[in-house]
């Protein structure tokens, strides 16, 4: 008979978790448990096995003659062989012997749980998905064996058979938190992130030490837009816990998304002065920056970001705008131009673009392409503000620096024209606001006196050369 130390709870076995934690125990100290039996005989592998020289045990045991019987009995040679493959991570070796040996025990439950163990160590999870299968048969009242099936067969990636068997364990006989957290991870990974964030909230509440549980309802609470949830559980979190790197970065993200920038800017920075570059957090900095007008600290974040990550358009943008402002205008236009090659079509988008970049080709006195860029950003215009705007500054390049004084006139005129529906619209409203409306009128009246000044010194007639131009 195998294993003589567990002959008694083979025979007298009940039910009870108790006696199972006992066989467990006792496997797990087996070689403990031979250095006692052996105390006559054999004590040199003994020896091996407590100095974890797995090695020269092994060698050992293939040097006995296995017609004989030994102290330790030839199955539970192979057998001690076998653990002894398994605790030099030689996980196929040890399948191999311990197959044979659960052949001749094939209702030795430690035999059976350590080719389970192995055949998980060797990503074999099909197989030691049915050791456990059998095991919860042979002990229906033992909930680990179960748990342990559910786990692997969450690990084979099989979610939806995963769920269903921790949906059947009783949670009073095994951790609850722990089944709480693992259904959640289930409806997570079966995209069912309204069931998961409810399994996530109880095992974080029956176990406020579970981060992993915390961390993962925040995040589904942002990837959902659900900023107010997020930001609660994440100043929850915070109250009691305030160096979590994780939690801080995701109460920072939170604010960004909320456009609380004020607020999410400390926090960032909280996080990069604890040790964290990661890319999330130096790109919401710079943005964070940028918006709210601060250029100077937005500028060394933004540069960073990008090289970092070329393809984010909104980090592009920013960094044009920034360096524009700061008068780094060969970097700006540099950055206009990349994303006019990487923007779709979007009229709005590259009307911002192109006018962008004729402000930073007309400061970094490139004047003939802020003309060009002007004129084709004026194809792009959707709004009366947005003609009126370009049209100004488009005229007053022309006149200031290229001294293309007929053109200049042209575009004066367009200006005049969006002027002047700009003008409608106040006196359209029922309340115009007298001060804006007698303001237009005296732009109006300047526009048209200047108008009149240069088509008169440079003697330019409106109708054939700048209508036909």
């Amino acid at each position: 008979m195998f294993y003589v130390k567990y002959v008694d709870l083979r025979k007298n076995r009940s039910n009870s978790m108790e006696k199972i934690i006992k066989q467990v125990f006792t496997t797990l100290f087996l070689f403990g448990v031979i250095s006692v039996q052996a105390q006559e005989k054999d004590t040199l592998l003994t020896n091996y096995l407590r100095n974890a020289q797995y090695q020269q045990a092994i060698e050992y045991i293939d040097m006995q003659d296995t017609t004989k019987e030994t102290t330790f009995g030839v199955s539970q040679l192979a057998y001690q062989k076998a653990l002894c493959y398994k605790w030099l991570n030689n996980y196929s070796k040890a399948i191999e012997i311990l197959k044979n040996v659960h052949e001749n025990y094939p209702d030795d439950i430690p035999v059976q749980m350590e080719l389970a163990q192995c055949y998980e160590a060797n990503l074999q999870y099909a197989q030691s998905i049915d050791c456990y299968e059998k095991l919860a048969e042979a002990d229906s009242a033992n909930t680990y064996f179960r748990v342990r099936k559910a786990d692997l067969l969450y690990r084979a990636e099989k979610y939806a058979t995963a769920l269903e068997n921790y949906l059947q364990i009783n949670p009073e006989t095994y951790n609850p938190a722990y089944l709480k957290k693992s259904i959640a991870l289930c409806y997570e990974k079966l995209n069912l992130p309204d069931s998961a964030k409810v399994y996530y909230q109880t095992a974080w509440e029956m176990d406020t030490n579970d981060i992993f549980s915390a961390l993962s309802l925040v995040k589904l609470c942002i990837q959902q837009k659900d900023y107010a949830n997020a930001l609660s559980y994440s100043e929850k979190f915070l109250v009691t816990d305030t160096t979590n790197n994780q939690m801080n970065v995701l109460n920072a993200i939170t604010y960004y998304n909320l456009n609380w920038y004020e607020k999410a800017v400390p926090r960032f920075e909280k996080c990069r002065a604890a040790g964290d570059s990661s890319l999330q957090v130096i790109r919401s900095l710079g943005i964070s920056y940028f918006f709210l007008q601060n250029d100077s600290a937005a500028y060394p974040y933004l540069h960073r970001a990008y090289e970092r990550d070329t393809a984010n358009i909104t980090v592009l943008y920013a960094l044009a705008q920034v360096g524009y402002n700061l008068a780094q205008y060969p970097e700006a236009i540099d950055a206009y131009k990349k994303l006019i090659e990487n923007e779709l079509p979007n009229r709005n988008a590259l009307y911002n673009y192109y006018n962008g970049l004729a402000q930073a080709c007309e400061k970094d006195s490139l004047y003939q392409d802020a003309k060009n860029f002007y004129m084709t950003a004026s194809q792009f215009a959707l709004s009366n503000g947005q003609s009126m705007t370009l049209y100004f500054n488009l005229a007053t390049l022309l006149e200031t620096y290229l001294k293309e004084y007929s053109l200049a006139v042209f575009y004066y005129t367009q200006y005049q024209a969006t002027l002047m529906n700009y003008q409608d619209s106040l006196l359209g409203n029922p309340n115009p606001d007298p001060e804006e409306t007698k303001a237009i009128e005296i732009k109006l009246k300047a526009l048209a006196e200047h108008i009149s000044q240069l088509k008169a010194e440079h003697k330019i007639d409106y109708t054939d050369k700048i209508w036909n131009n």
